[in-house]
């Protein structure tokens, strides 16, 4: 059996919401798992009041930054108290709740707007094959998750942008989650660069370095990398603190700042550059393992004992990237990016190794221009 949920004539006047008895009905169970990227407190305190076993995922980036001041004290207690039991998943967008027997999903987010004040579409079934794909994919989306880092979680709630901060950017979260990167069944326009400005040196330097990646996938995946460093720093093409460079050498260098966080290096087999903290678990074993390494030498005022390292591996681009080892990446990129506010090597930023990595019809013309064959 299945339903449409929607507001009748009856919700401008009162009227019970559709979406409101349906989430409550589905979430009376012993379990229930909920997808939602914007989540009041309040309200899901009061449909999860009498279920013993719940489980969230969240895109807690997004959602901090959709509230300010009282609520987002609430969103931080919540994820506190319940830490174990929310997940943080990058730019999660689906709306589902779920039980053993019973789903609810479609446009409407868990707060009180979403459910009795705006005009939402949503599905309530319980077929039994459907409820168990669900339930496998809410099982999948949960391992690929992790909960947020405290500390970093309590520095977001202080800097994201719609709360009253005097810092220029946003605090960012690890995330073990995987970055969607998916294709269109068909294209309906030949992929072109967009509005972006494109340097026609600049764009050929770009082309002839890529060149040397050993495949397209290999070249793709490295680009995806970048993007999520981008993502998770909130550094922008503009920033004096980022630096996207190709060197004479055969590399590119992604520098933060003071060190290189990423690189390409095409001298004999091609190889990827991470930088990552002297606390990653199980440190020795990675440096053990790469087939490129150095101990960054210690910055002005920095512990020499705690200085970051860097290490380089053949393959692909991901092929070491682990949920911890991403984790570990990211963290001490993001430690290098609060760390000061410029690089001494900007005169080197050339911004389209950056729109490869955030413009995917840039990234697209530059493949098919390097990998024709593989169109």
């Amino acid at each position: 059996m299945s339903r449409l949920l929607y507001h009748t004539e009856e919700g401008y006047n009162r009227g019970e919401s559709p979406f409101d008895r349906a989430i409550r009905e589905t979430a009376d169970s012993e379990e229930a798992k909920i997808v939602c990227p914007y989540i009041s407190p309040t309200y899901v305190k009061s449909i999860l009041r009498d279920v013993d076993n719940w489980r969230i995922i969240t895109d807690v980036v997004a959602w901090v930054g959709a509230f300010h001041g009282e609520s987002r004290e609430e969103i931080c207690k919540f994820i506190e108290e319940h830490q174990d039991r929310v997940h943080h998943f990058r730019h999660i967008h689906a709306k589902v709740v779920l039980s053993d027997d019973s789903a609810v999903l479609g446009s409407a987010n868990l707060t009180e707007k979403g459910v009795v004040g705006r005009t939402e579409m949503g599905v309530e079934f319980n077929e039994e094959a459907k409820i168990k794909e669900l339930r496998e994919w809410f099982t999948r989306l949960w391992s690929e998750s992790s909960p947020v880092d405290l500390e970093e979680l309590d520095e977001l709630i202080h800097t994201s942008p719609s709360g009253s901060s005097t810092h220029s950017r946003p605090t960012s979260l690890t995330s073990d989650a995987p970055r969607v990167n998916a294709s269109f069944v068909q294209d309906t326009e030949p992929p072109i660069a967009g509005s972006i400005e494109v340097d026609d040196d600049g764009h050929r330097a770009l082309v002839n370095r890529v060149q040397l990646a050993p495949s397209r996938e290999w070249a793709d995946s490295f680009f995806d990398l970048l993007s999520d460093l981008i993502a998770a720093t909130g550094l922008t093409e503009d920033d004096s603190e980022l630096v996207t460079a190709i060197p004479q050498k055969k590399r590119i260098s992604i520098s933060i700042n003071r060190r290189m966080v990423l690189g390409a290096f095409f001298t004999g087999k091609a190889k990827t550059g991470f930088i990552i903290g002297e606390e990653t678990e199980n440190l020795d074993e990675l440096i053990e393992k790469a087939d490129g390494y150095l101990d960054f030498s210690a910055n002005t005022g920095e512990d020499e004992e705690k200085t970051p390292h860097w290490v380089e591996y053949e393959g692909t681009p991901e092929r070491m990237l682990t949920p911890t080892f991403r984790r570990e990446w990211m963290k001490a990129a993001i430690c290098e990016a609060q760390r000061a506010s410029g690089s001494i090597h900007q005169s080197s930023h050339q911004p389209l190794v950056y729109q490869a990595a955030v413009n995917q019809n840039y990234r697209n013309q530059v493949l098919n221009e390097v990998f024709p064959n593989d169109v």
